[in-house]
């Protein structure tokens, strides 16, 4: 889905396609998550209302670096909303970066420096977002001016999902996330039923690495598994698929650790992608109201 270099692209049409794919991906009915029809650990609106500084910083991600941009869409976005979205904003950093600078996102991510570790750190810290990234960064704080970000994605990639895409040139992204979300669209769905599709295929291929930190790698394909009988039987597109994705959203929250809470930046970065190539038009025009799928959810 990544285009070569090209012209820049304007702040306003970047911070436009970053308001766009977090919002909707926030209010999509993605089993075991958050959305507007049910909220999950963190109030719907308070998701939302992240995205505005959210789109604020990324907008500016061609004028500051990477840890940077993480770092100022923090603390703005915990300033307005108490919360904040280190993944989500996250996974969208280098590909808004590279939109401004007319360049691949590759270059952003090869470029990736010891000047990133620390507000980079600082963000997931703020953000209470640790782990094993957080811990690579750290040691990469210890090892010396030579040690860069992309040293400690690279070092946490097995055990973190963002650290994964990020040294993977965000693999699951473009060539999962993105080509689902594009075939759910051209099949005429609404952009509801085409986020909770592609959400779908990428939890069906790809255990999600937060349930597995929670409960063990069983227990994570087990997930996947349940999500590819769901797209067996029809995902959004049959009666007997959105039966399957309403038992799997109760499965999922009756346990919270069984919550795929790794599945949903992929997405969001495919959103992005999709929009920043097509237009925000692209996604926003297939809104509808919500008097079918998705109801009493």
């Amino acid at each position: 889905m990544e285009q070569p270099s090209r012209d820049p692209i304007p702040e306003a049409l970047v911070a436009a396609c970053a308001a766009t794919a977090l919002t909707l991906v926030y209010s999509a009915p993605t089993p075991g998550t958050g959305s507007r029809y049910l909220d999950g650990r963190v109030a719907h609106e308070s998701r939302v209302l992240s995205v505005v500084p959210a789109r604020e910083a990324l907008a500016g991600a061609g004028r500051w670096g990477v840890g940077e941009t993480l770092l100022e869409a923090i603390l703005s976005s915990l300033a307005l909303a108490d919360f904040a979205d280190p993944r989500g904003v996250g996974y969208l950093i280098p590909f808004a970066r590279a939109a401004l600078l007319g360049e691949p996102s590759g270059r952003v991510l090869a470029r990736l420096g010891h000047d990133d570790l620390a507000p980079f750190l600082r963000a997931l810290e703020a953000a209470e977002s640790g782990g094993p990234l957080a811990g690579a960064i750290r040691v990469a704080l210890g090892a010396g001016e030579d040690a860069t970000l992309r040293d400690a994605v690279r070092f946490a990639a097995p055990h973190d999902a963002m650290a994964r895409e990020y040294a993977r040139g965000f693999e699951i992204s473009r060539e999962l996330a993105g080509p689902a979300l594009l075939v759910a669209l051209s099949r005429g769905d609404s952009v509801r039923g085409a986020l909770v599709q592609a959400y779908l295929e990428v939890l069906s291929e790809v255990p999600d690495l937060d349930v597995a930190e929670r409960v063990g790698s069983r227990e994570a394909e087990d997930v996947s598994r349940m999500a590819h009988g769901v797209l067996k039987a029809g995902g959004v597109h049959s009666r007997r698929g959105l039966e399957g994705i309403a038992n799997l959203d109760g499965l999922l929250r009756a346990d919270p650790r069984l919550a795929p809470s790794a599945t949903e930046p992929p997405v969001i970065a495919a959103a992005f992608l999709v929009v920043l190539e097509h237009g925000p038009g692209s996604l926003s025009s297939r809104l509808r109201p919500a008097t079918g799928y998705g109801r009493g959810r």
